[in-house]
């Protein structure tokens, strides 16, 4: 399908160019790099001018600053320098005068210093300035003064008595020249002000300099910025929506040519793109949505469908979908005989009818193979699903005729219907997938409803098996003990071990909910090894911690899928073989059910695990239906009286003729004898009266864990003993 252009796309949009064809075949009057270089050039330029005014005003202000300050404070040092030196000699002046005794010497060289001060001070001072005379005028002030009151070079030394009088005269010119050196600090003072309003006036021009380089910048900012958006942003802004467009699956869409330059090339690529991808488009959807063989809709078109009713904002939400699922009974038996090429043709003759018995809304799909699915567009009570598989099965009562073959052909049909607990599409299909598997498993031609409690069970059983595999990896298995008594004096002889497993989620579960899984999944033979090996080696433990019980024996249950494995019986056998388990106080149940069942592997099996030291105990023993050949070959030291034969269920005369017919039997055979399932008085005494020499069962102990069967050991009860009238009267 030719690709059509928007209502707002320009002529030139509508007909992109060969990318190929380069800048001249697309008509190109500018170049978008050539023009944005030349402005980030003319910026980077602004900014080196900006950095260069800004580093030289700043470095020039600063060194302006630091030469003013330098000089006045050394101008101020010397001054405070030679204040300080001309009070200290006025005091030594004033002792002269009072003919204080004095270091005239001294006195001497103080004033040489004062004079070579006052020549410092007057070094340091800016040239042809008035306090260049200042100085030298306190100089020449100073030296008159002193040579006045004979304080003056040689004259100190002629001088003698007091002259006290004299004082007053030279305290008021030595004022009068700390005046003047006054009148010089000011003068530096003032200097430093007249530098400082240099330096503001260099910070003003500084501040005017860049304040104009930032209004250029600025300018420039928005110029750019309106180019920006003209030129580039908005050609951009079109080929970001044309993008999206695109992904949305707007494939029609084209965008407008806005530039003759590399833009206007991007765009008018685009739109070629465009209309390539919308031809690929429609054809791969096609292949990607039918299947090729009988152009039904494929099982991704059909999950599509499905998921699209159960997204969010639909507006068939609320609608419940019929989903049939359909199996070509015997399928595989066409393409052998007649080979896959016709098999094929009948394909696409049954996708014909079966598309000729849905509504016009309805969708089918072939989900490969022999199989295919309707989805039956609302259908609220599922009636229209029931009554399109009743069209289908009538329409398949006509031949098909391949070739020259006449074949009759049948569905298995499963149909599930969207409740509001249906939570995806996907289990929506496994529904109808199970509930097909159901209708070829009773008997094919069939149509079945799903049913949800069927499918919760399969489920939960497939959970178990997927979680058995890391049950004995995990620790996840437990054990407890079922003692196995005396009935006549009630001593513990024997302890049963029972497996238990302490799911994560589903807490403790029994061996009826997991054992027959695992022997389906061939996890048995980890779990029933991880049970003899621990079980053995707990009874080994009792025997040796508590010496009255050094003749008690563990019962093992061993499942007979464990004996045909060559490996597993290896692995049981090395367990038995290791002095710790001391096979000669293992027992192996094995059921009477499963041996009647199995082949003779089973019994060599036994026979071969008889060697270890071990004993055999025959389970539910009465109702496997054994024969009396098959049990005198068993290699059988006990036998197990299922609990059926103590129930409510059969009187007390049919119950007590059966367990003595069994007790009787195992005399003859020499077999040892446990009942099962002791769990009222009257059962207790039923046994005890037929002489039957063990039991075990709820009345006599429950299980327990190996804490709670080694208090029960160690204290040595008795598990309902006889009472002592009843054991004189026997004895008697």
């Amino acid at each position: 399908m030719d690709a059509q252009a928007p209502d707002n796309a320009s002529g030139p949009a509508a007909t992109p160019r060969d990318p190929a064809t380069g800048p001249a075949a697309s008509g190109r009057t500018w170049s978008l790099r050539r023009e944005w270089s030349r402005a980030f050039l003319l910026m980077l330029a602004a900014l080196l001018i900006g950095a260069v005014v800004t580093i030289v005003g700043v470095r020039g202000l600063m060194d302006q600053v630091q030469e003013t300050s330098g000089r006045l404070q050394l101008e101020l040092e010397k001054v405070e320098t030679l204040r300080s030196a001309l009070d200290s000699h006025e005091q030594l002046g004033h002792q002269l005068l009072s003919s204080a005794p004095v270091d005239r010497s001294a006195f001497l060289r103080q004033q040489e210093e004062i004079t070579r001060v006052f020549e410092d001070v007057a070094a340091v001072l800016p040239a042809e300035t008035e306090v260049r005379e200042t100085i030298a005028a306190a100089r020449q002030s100073w030296e008159e003064t002193l040579a006045e009151h004979g304080l003056w070079g040689s004259g100190v030394l002629s001088l003698r008595g007091s002259h006290v009088e004299e004082t007053p005269a030279l305290a008021a010119s030595s004022a009068g020249i700390r005046s003047k050196l006054a009148d010089i600090r000011r003068y530096s003072l003032a200097e430093m002000d007249k530098g400082l309003a240099h330096s503001a006036e260099l910070e003003r021009f500084l501040v005017v300099a860049r304040s104009f380089l930032f209004v250029v910048a600025v300018g420039a900012t928005v110029y750019f910025r309106r180019r920006m958006v003209k030129d580039l942003m908005r050609p951009v802004g079109s080929l970001h929506q044309g993008v999206r467009k695109l992904q949305a699956g707007n494939y029609n869409h084209r965008i407008e040519v806005f530039r003759r330059d590399e833009l206007g090339e991007l765009a008018e690529a685009f739109n070629g793109m465009a209309a390539a991808v919308h031809s690929s488009h429609e054809t791969l959807t096609h292949r990607a949505t039918h299947d090729p063989l009988t152009g039904l809709a494929n099982r991704a078109a059909l999950m599509e469908r499905l998921t699209a009713s159960f997204g969010a904002g639909s507006t068939r939400r609320n609608r419940n979908e019929g989903l049939l699922f359909i199996d070509i009974d015997d399928f595989k038996e066409v393409n052998d005989s007649l080979g896959h090429e016709r098999g094929d043709a009948l394909l696409i003759q049954l996708a014909a009818r079966l598309k000729g018995c849905v509504r016009s809304d309805d969708v089918v799909a072939r989900l490969g193979g022999d199989e295919f699915a309707i989805v039956v567009m609302d259908d609220d009570a599922g009636s229209v699903t029931a009554w399109i598989a009743d069209r289908i099965h009538r329409a398949l009562r006509a031949p098909f005729f391949v070739g020259d073959d006449r074949l009759t052909v049948t569905a298995s049909m499963g149909a599930a219907q969207r409740r509001p607990e249906t939570t995806d599409a996907a289990e929506l299909l496994r529904q109808a997938d199970f509930a097909m598997y159901l209708a070829k498993h009773g008997g094919k031609a069939r149509f079945q409803l799903f049913d949800a409690e069927g499918y919760d069970h399969m489920t939960y059983r497939a959970a178990l098996k997927r979680d058995l595999a890391s049950a004995v990896p995990a620790g996840q298995l437990r054990l407890e003990y079922q003692p196995v008594a005396d009935l006549n004096s009630g001593a513990i002889l024997g302890v049963e071990a029972l497996v238990r497993w302490e799911h994560p989620t589903l807490g403790l579960l029994a061996p009826s909910e997991f054992i027959p899984l695992a022997e389906e999944t061939g996890d048995i033979d980890a779990v029933g090894c991880w049970v003899l090996d621990n079980a053995s080696r707990q009874a080994a433990s009792w025997r040796k911690s508590l010496p009255h019980c050094g003749d008690l024996w563990i019962a093992i249950n061993l499942s007979t899928i464990q004996l045909p494995n060559p490996r597993n019986l290896v692995a049981i056998t090395r367990i038995l073989a290791d002095p710790a388990a001391q096979a000669e106080k293992v027992v192996l149940e094995v059921t009477e059910t499963a041996l009647a069942g199995s082949t003779d592997g089973g019994i060599a099996a036994l026979k071969a695990l008889k060697e270890t030291g071990v004993r055999v105990a025959i389970d539910d023993f009465g109702t496997g239906y054994s024969s009396l050949s098959s049990l005198a070959v068993l290699p059988a030291d006990i036998l197990k009286i299922d609990r059926s034969f103590l129930g409510r269920q059969s009187s007390e005369a049919q119950s007590a003729a059966m367990l003595e017919g069994i007790l009787g039997l195992a005399r003859m055979l020499s077999l040892d004898v446990i009942a099962e399932g002791v769990e009222e008085p009257g059962q207790l005494d039923l046994l005890r009266a037929l002489d039957c020499p063990m039991g075990q069962g709820y009345f006599l102990a429950r299980p327990g864990s190996a804490e709670a069967i080694e208090t029960l050991l160690a204290s040595g009860a008795r598990l309902q003993p006889r009472p002592a009238a009843l054991e004189q009267a026997v004895d008697s």
